[in-house]
């Protein structure tokens, strides 16, 4: 294990790199589009959207910016995930690796820009108010549980995506689909019974709900969804690493 965590650090390095290389700014661009992002989140949508969608007592923007925080390196995860032993198949086809240490460099290489875009929304909500507690260890565990789920759906759709393409493509749909059922851009009190009932059986809805508790409102964690979210994450990484193991090989031959 420590070996194929080695190994991820090393991959997911060289993918920093060349994302950047050739750029002036480098890894700066790290900080420079979750401001941005921060930007729009807090003073446009806090203003404009504000009135319409308003949280009581609480900044919108700020509302949005903790949820999207958390959804966005969670859909980038997932969707990398999905396709990356399609991505990887002239690495996969010359060198004897184990398959599982793409998915876990990507889930490395993703969070930083998870981490700057953190570090940028903590510094916005210490100004407005926020106070540090140790709700933080809930929100610790709702990102353990939110990328092992990443992960592990990632991993069964990049088998699926090895034998037909198609399932790249299908995944950009459905990711699109599920962050309307997340209660990120609205406040769940304003949908009808039916697709609140929806919205709760979507995972990512009570883990997008801790890191709203904690940036906004500091109330309780949910100990029934966050249970559910946990045996959804441990349910989706096992099937992941199940299928991928009985597979490998049938993958190796076919890319």
């Amino acid at each position: 294990m420590c070996r194929l965590l080695e190994l991820a650090v090393q991959i997911s390095r060289q993918d920093f790199q060349s994302r950047f290389a050739g750029s002036l700014l480098g890894g700066v661009w790290l900080f420079i589009w979750p401001l941005v992002q921060m930007f729009i989140y807090i003073v446009i949508f806090g203003k404009i959207m504000g009135a319409r969608m308003s949280v009581p007592g609480q900044s919108y923007g700020l509302y949005v910016a903790a949820g999207l925080l958390s959804w966005t390196y969670f859909c980038q995860t997932l969707q990398s995930t999905s396709r990356v032993f399609v991505d990887r198949r002239n690495v996969i086809g010359k060198v004897p690796v184990d398959l599982r240490v793409f998915p876990l460099s990507i889930c490395l290489t993703e969070f930083l820009p998870f981490a700057s875009g953190f570090i940028l929304l903590a510094v916005v909500a210490l100004f407005m108010g926020w106070q540090p507690s140790f709700f933080l260890l809930w929100l610790l565990f709702a990102l353990y549980c939110q990328q092992l789920i990443a992960m592990g759906l990632g991993i069964l759709l990049a088998c699926c995506a090895s034998f037909t393409r198609d399932v790249v493509e299908a995944t950009a749909i459905v990711v699109q689909m599920a962050f309307w059922f997340t209660p990120i851009v609205y406040v769940p009190s304003i949908l009808p019974e039916w697709v609140a009932w929806a919205v709760q059986v979507n995972p990512m809805t009570h883990v997008v709900r801790v890191y709203q508790q904690c940036f906004v409102f500091g109330g309780d964690v949910s100990l029934g969804g966050m249970l559910y979210v946990a045996i959804v994450a441990h349910l989706s990484i096992w099937a992941g690493i199940h299928v991928l193991h009985r597979l490998q090989k049938d993958i190796r031959d076919v890319l």
